[in-house]
């Protein structure tokens, strides 16, 4: 928490108890510290801010006047406005079906405007709920059901942590100064983080928290790469699909745009990363597809470039390097079962246990029945 540096006072309590601004006192009026209670004079001169000052230095706490100078006038801009706005990012989920089936939605932050009058009709100062006693209860008097907001002022000490965990939603509101309370009525609308976002990003102490604000929202997708689109030469989702005549092709595309650009009727390998054809090939051939490919020969490698070539080539005057269907009509195929150590085998059905015990990037496999 950063040093609270101004003591200037701009609100003190008149001889009925109210408290004024220093810009509407009078100087033959007696005013007296909303705190201590002591007596306060306006200084009401030329070059400095005008401002009230204690007629006696005393032990008076300048945390303690912001503290409670905070709690009476958000409760006054927020009983007299007809919009009290709260605003923040919401966690998210994808809103479109996800072509990785077993796999969670991807999850996101959707930021969303919240208007606190139109759910809670008061405001209580220093009111109790459950155990706990709140700077400031919004409820609503004609839903009672509505569950309660908590508004704490922090200006030295942090919600504490039994109160977080009861789970009723909290606003923690830092103040170190009278132009944040000031910012704060005018506006009538606070821009928060959620604490779970707040732990990890950058943030300093001048931040709005909030604390079990837990509603999911729903994002889409579309669109939301587009930005990026310049910065990587491939799209997020890479597709393989194989047909009954054993034709394949491979194209990548947004995960939202996979189940559009598939061909029905087809076996197909989505991912996230690349993945040689070989290991694809042989995962279908285990799951009882039934292939002839070079890919799948055991005489089908790759030289020092990366390009595959048959190492018969010589000894049966075969092609140095076959097209992937000549396996069709040669007799010296021969498929190769050995399972590459960077390929993890997976079942039609995943477990959440399964999942998370697997590699960290997304695929699946899906084999159509109908062509087997």
């Amino acid at each position: 928490m950063a040093k609270i540096l101004s003591q200037n006072y701009s609100y003190a309590n008149n001889s009925s108890g109210d408290l004024i601004n220093v810009s509407t006192a009078q100087r033959n009026e007696k005013y007296f510290c909303p705190i201590c209670g002591e007596l306060m004079n306006p200084h009401m001169g030329k070059v400095r801010r005008w401002h009230f000052v204690h007629k006696n230095a005393g032990n008076c706490s300048y945390e303690s006047y912001l503290h409670k100078l905070a709690k009476i006038k958000i409760r006054e801009a927020f009983l007299s406005s007809e919009h009290f706005l709260l605003s923040y990012n919401a966690k998210a989920f994808c809103s479109l079906e996800c072509p990785f089936i077993g796999f969670p939605k991807c999850e996101g932050e959707k930021p969303v405007v919240f208007d606190l009058r139109r759910y809670y009709d008061t405001c209580e100062i220093e009111a109790t709920y459950h155990q706990y006693r709140a700077d400031l209860l919004l409820t609503s008097s004609t839903n009672p059901k509505t569950p309660p907001v908590l508004i704490e002022i922090m200006v030295t000490h942090k919600c504490t942590e039994d109160k977080i965990k009861d789970g009723v939603r909290i606003i923690e509101i830092p103040i170190q100064s009278e132009e944040q309370i000031d910012n704060i009525v005018s506006n009538c609308k606070l821009t928060a983080v959620r604490d779970e976002h707040y732990n990890y990003s950058y943030s300093n102490d001048r931040n709005i928290i909030l604390y079990n604000f837990n509603k999911v929202e729903s994002f889409d997708p579309i669109g939301s790469f587009d930005e990026y689109e310049d910065c990587f030469s491939r799209k997020n989702t890479i597709v393989f699909w194989l047909n009954s005549q054993g034709q394949f092709r491979l194209f990548d595309c947004h995960c939202y745009e996979v189940g559009k650009k598939l061909p029905s009727n087809v076996h197909y390998y989505i991912t996230e990363i690349a993945t040689p054809f070989k290991e694809i090939f042989q995962e279908f051939s285990k799951r009882g597809v039934k292939i002839r490919n070079c890919f799948l020969c055991k005489f089908s490698k790759q030289d020092s470039w990366g390009e595959r070539l048959c190492v018969l080539y010589k000894k049966h005057n075969l092609p140095r390097k076959p097209s992937p269907y000549c396996a069709l009509s040669c007799s010296h195929y021969r498929e190769d079962f050995g399972v590459s150590q960077n390929m993890i085998p997976i079942a039609q059905s995943l477990s959440s246990e399964q999942i998370n015990c697997m590699q960290s990037h997304k695929f699946y496999y899906h084999i159509c029945k109908d062509i087997l």
